[in-house]
């Protein structure tokens, strides 16, 4: 193509960008005076928006970080990712975050028949921005056991209400998160309150859940679980999430098997995307929720140990995750 041609389409398409975003022009009106068709007028459009003669800036304190989601896409090959700013507190930013997630769960096409959810204090938020009739007759079984089994604690905000906004069902897995020992746990694992949660949630479409991070601020230990000589010795192991209850490392693999034999939960595998295309996990999603940088350790281990296709997260955790 010879200059002078490129001079004369760059000048179109300047002159039909400025048209339509300073005059603010319809396509057909553009169209109609430079006598070509709407079509013409939209590919002219969307050409000067892909070489960067026009770049769209949207300025507001909610609005979504896309270099970062891009970016976020491209190293971990998610399927989606939404990156919101930082707010100005812990709390607002929590609820950001959560807002978004909401969002995305109730415009998730095609609707997912059943969601396995994780409980936690990120997902008890999230079930709070769902709206009324979000999915009908959606099943939400309970990835891992609780902290108490009564529905009034976290477990019952975030399945037993998602469930009832659906309208739908929760399975609700009646026992602790980790018990004493490992013949309980076989034990509880072989009980239909237990095992039919477990099942449901490890064939389920979605699973949703918040990696935690290894610290001894987390529910786990506050709830008595974990001591906080356990969590360092956790990470002594090298533990760098807290996924779904089950410690893993930045592999996504887990670090204390004795541990682990007394978790009452699904499989890790569960949210591992796997590279064969026969893998079991091909076909699930798996949305990974996580706001405030003490979880950004856990969100890169996630990413890292391919343990989900989608994600919903802060800026600063994003960018620390990147790094």
């Amino acid at each position: 193509m010879s200059n002078r041609r490129r001079t004369s389409q760059d000048e179109e398409m300047l002159h039909v960008a400025e048209m339509y975003y300073f005059e603010q022009m319809t396509h057909a009106a553009i169209a109609q005076r430079l006598s070509m068709s709407r079509w013409t007028v939209g590919r002219i459009l969307e050409e000067a928006r892909r070489t960067g003669m026009v770049k769209i800036t949207i300025d507001h304190p909610l609005a979504r970080h896309h270099r970062l989601e891009t970016e976020l896409v491209d190293a971990f090959g998610l399927q989606t990712a939404i990156v919101v700013p930082v707010q100005a507190s812990n709390e607002l930013t929590l609820d950001l975050v959560t807002r978004m997630a909401a969002q995305r769960l109730s415009e998730w096409r095609p609707q997912p028949r059943v969601v396995a959810v994780s409980w936690g204090r990120t997902t008890a938020r999230l079930a709070q921005h769902l709206g009324s009739g979000w999915n009908p007759d959606v099943v939400v079984p309970q990835t891992n056991g609780g902290v108490a089994v009564t529905r009034n604690d976290l477990v019952g905000r975030s399945v037993v209400r998602m469930a009832e906004l659906g309208p739908g069902r929760s399975l609700t897995l009646q026992a602790p998160t980790i018990v004493g020992s490992a013949d309980l746990g076989e034990m509880l694992r072989k009980d239909a309150s237990v095992s039919r949660p477990l099942q449901a949630a490890q064939k389920a479409d979605l699973v949703v859940y918040s990696p935690g991070a290894v610290s001894t601020d987390s529910i786990l230990v506050t709830a008595g679980h974990v001591t906080k000589d356990g969590i360092a010795e956790l990470r002594r192991k090298g533990a760098r999430a807290d996924i779904m209850s089950h410690y893993v490392d930045l592999h996504g693999e887990v670090v204390d098997e004795e541990l682990d034999s007394r978790t009452i939960s699904v499989d890790v595998d569960c949210v591992k995307v796997s590279d064969d295309a026969h893998g079991p996990s091909r076909l699930r999603r798996v949305l990974a929720v996580a706001s405030g940088v003490e979880k950004a350790e856990a969100v890169g281990t996630v990413l890292r140990g391919g343990l989900c296709t989608d994600l919903v997260v802060d800026a600063s955790a994003a960018e620390q995750a990147l790094q």
